[in-house]
């Protein structure tokens, strides 16, 4: 073994006070995404395709208006070579390689593998198709195997999960007991056993959360009572973490199954609603992060510890209703945890490092004129990655190491 350690539905409801309004987490990200892409990026512009390696991206002016960051260390933008309406990196194992989608010049999706010493692999799955924009091949994120993960579009507009191996093999997932026409499954994480965690839908397209065992097994991941449930990660103990959302009441928690089969349902202490984490946020400490909403729908961060103890946080400058403020999208087994922070425009965002000793440093990219950032994934070395929004409005990849 190679390790040295051993974007559809999601249920999103809460209401203050009522049960009648519910939305899905990934669906509201993407949509929140969407708008961004929309005032940031003209989508027939072709952005850079130097790959900048091991060089900081060279920026006119940027050593006399960007002000230095102590905490962030061999920051470096990136884009993939084809990418035309740019890139988002999704996953980053602990050997650097990292993985993620790009757009074409019709918006179609196509995956890569950015490798640690900058080369770049593009792939697409078998039988891919684009029934609409911003559809194709998208990862989700990358064990330290090198497999990757993630799902796919056909031409009906169905989604199938995949393990890309190190090989550049595929293996196609689909659970046979999504019901939903066309039958649709997305595949979160995997961890370096092979292991899948997911979600599938059924006829009334609601999800439900999966385990794929190594041997193709599938084993259904929610509790009695659930309208939706969403698998978001796992680690090499075999704990799975998710959320899922009451029928009665359309509120959403997060959601921990460990090997046993013991299934653990929690609530941030001051949230309304509870949210699993957007990448990989389930660490080999069995340490949970994610995202909660508060009264005024106001977003916050959090860490749930395995002793069940949590820790809550939120990013300075971001706006506190209408579920901006602090989302949280991954975890590492130093208790580092990023993110990024939708400001009171619900456009503009700030992205973030949380250190585990509460430390929170805002993280953008260092370069004049970014508009946005986003941090998306971290291995448990502390380097993270991400993409951000330069002054023309394009999107790059980025990859920087998070120093206390």
């Amino acid at each position: 073994m190679r390790s040295p350690v051993v974007s559809i539905l999601a249920a999103l409801a809460v209401i203050a006070g009522s049960a009648a309004a519910s939305a899905d987490q990934n669906q509201l990200v993407y949509k929140v995404l969407y708008n961004l892409r929309q005032q940031h990026v003209p989508f027939h512009r072709a952005v850079s395709h130097a790959e900048a390696g091991a060089a900081p991206i060279s920026t006119a002016g940027a050593a006399d208006t960007v002000a230095f960051n102590a905490h962030v260390a061999l920051w470096r933008s990136f884009d993939v070579p084809g990418a035309v309406n740019g890139i988002q990196p999704t996953g980053i194992n602990v050997f650097g390689e990292k993985t993620g989608f790009y757009y074409d010049s019709n918006t179609n999706q196509h995956g890569f593998l950015r490798k640690a010493g900058g080369e770049i692999v593009t792939f697409d799955a078998p039988n891919v198709g684009y029934p609409s924009s911003f559809t194709g091949t998208q990862p989700t994120g990358i064990n330290n195997e090198g497999n990757i993960v993630g799902y796919y579009t056909d031409a009906a507009g169905g989604a199938h999960g995949f393990v890309r191996s190190v090989r550049g093999s595929f293996k196609i997932i689909d659970d046979p007991n999504s019901t939903s026409s066309p039958p649709t499954t997305i595949t979160q994480a995997i961890n370096d056993w092979g292991v899948t965690v997911g979600f599938s839908f059924d006829s009334n397209f609601n999800s439900h959360g999966f385990v794929r065992q190594a041997d193709g097994s599938f084993i259904p991941f929610e509790p009695s009572g659930a309208l939706y449930s969403q698998g978001y990660h796992i680690n090499d103990l075999g704990e799975m973490g998710g959320d899922w959302t009451d029928a009665a009441t359309g509120i959403s928690h997060g959601m921990l199954l460990h090997p046993d089969g013991k299934l653990v349902t929690f609530d941030a202490p001051n949230a309304v609603t509870t949210f699993g984490g957007l990448g990989q946020a389930l660490n080999l400490e069995g340490s949970f992060a994610g995202t909660y909403a508060d009264a005024n729908l106001g977003a916050h961060g959090y860490v749930r510890y395995a002793n069940g103890k949590f820790a809550e946080f939120t990013a300075p400058g971001g706006g506190n209703s209408g579920f901006n403020g602090t989302w949280c999208t991954s975890l590492n087994l130093l208790g580092t945890a990023v993110g990024f922070s939708f400001e009171a425009d619900g456009v503009t965002t700030d992205g973030y490092v949380r250190f585990a000793d509460g430390t929170l440093i805002l993280a953008n990219a260092p370069v004049a004129g970014q508009q946005s950032t986003l941090a998306w994934a971290i291995n448990d070395l502390n380097e993270f990655t991400g993409f951000w929004y330069d002054a023309d409005g394009a999107e790059h990849g980025f990859v920087a190491v998070a120093v206390p």
